[in-house]
């Protein structure tokens, strides 16, 4: 547990303690089904949108907590040189007492550039170094005639495929930002709620802020040492960690029933968009 510990506090990432500003922050409930075969569902899981300069960062508000809590800690407590394991033990006892954490309930992350026309999806699995899948943000969109309301707003109803999966999307023309959740953008408006076909995946919009905000913000994880890969290779290594996931964190001996209770799970998921070529 310590090693795992002191592993987060020593990684270092550059401009740690950089406060940015947010154009916009949108905030998502996103349901997913959580069995297949019984049709249940998770609770909620809440999702910020976020955009500095030219990308956005879409991920939990838990994984932002965590992570700006963390650079807040790091700025106040600068870690020292270490010489003893003691100094090393004091440093993690204060990390311990100073952070709060929360549950992050999902680690889907998408950073969307906006000059160069693309999106990137990191893992919902820690690989290091990091893997990552790449694709251009180009959507086939289909504007109907359909109208709702959503938070007040008067939206439009458009539809789009994409990774193997039709679905159903509403924005707003009243709130010109051309973004949407998870990789969704393109659209005369912003994106408040998706769809897809099988009602098994929904991101809903809950609140909007369209002032200047300042965020603290992690670099995005890659890298000169990430691996970028195509959709196939994305999908084939998620596959993979889902027929074979591993033991829990400093779980050293497990027993082989509740293992195969964890595989018995994973094989009743349906990952979004990641199971599809």
């Amino acid at each position: 547990m310590l090693l795992s510990l002191l592993g987060l506090l020593i990684f270092s990432w550059p401009n740690l303690s950089a406060q940015l500003s947010a154009n916009y922050t949108v905030y998502y409930d996103f349901y997913c089904i959580s069995d297949t075969l019984k049709n249940e569902y998770l609770p909620p899981i809440e999702f910020m949108l976020l955009k500095v300069e030219h990308s956005s960062t879409f991920f939990t508000s838990g994984r932002y907590y965590n992570d700006s809590t963390q650079m807040v800690f790091q700025r106040e407590h600068p870690q020292p040189v270490f010489t003893s394991q003691e100094e090393v033990q004091r440093y993690a006892d204060l990390y311990l007492e100073k952070r709060d954490v929360r549950s992050v309930g999902s680690d889907y992350k998408i950073f969307k550039d906006f000059q160069a026309g693309t999106f990137r999806i990191m893992p919902p699995v820690m690989t290091m170094p990091a893997h990552y899948m790449e694709e251009p943000m180009d959507f086939d969109w289909e504007i109907t005639s359909k109208t709702d309301t959503i938070l007040g707003l008067a939206c439009t109803q458009a539809l789009t495929r994409y990774g193997g999966r039709n679905y159903e999307v509403w924005f707003s023309p009243e709130i010109p930002i051309s973004d949407g959740p998870w990789t969704f953008r393109g659209l005369p408006g912003l994106i408040l709620k998706v769809t897809d076909e099988r009602d098994w995946y929904t991101f809903t919009a809950t609140r909007i802020i369209t002032r200047k905000t300042n965020r603290y913000l992690k670099p995005d994880w890659i890298n000169e040492f990430s691996k970028k890969v195509d959709r196939k290779a994305f999908v084939d290594h998620l596959t993979a960690y889902k027929q074979n996931p591993p033991k829990p964190l400093g779980a050293l001996d497990f027993p082989e029933e509740r293992m195969l209770a964890i595989k018995k799970a994973y094989k009743k998921r349906f990952d979004l968009l990641l199971e599809q070529y």
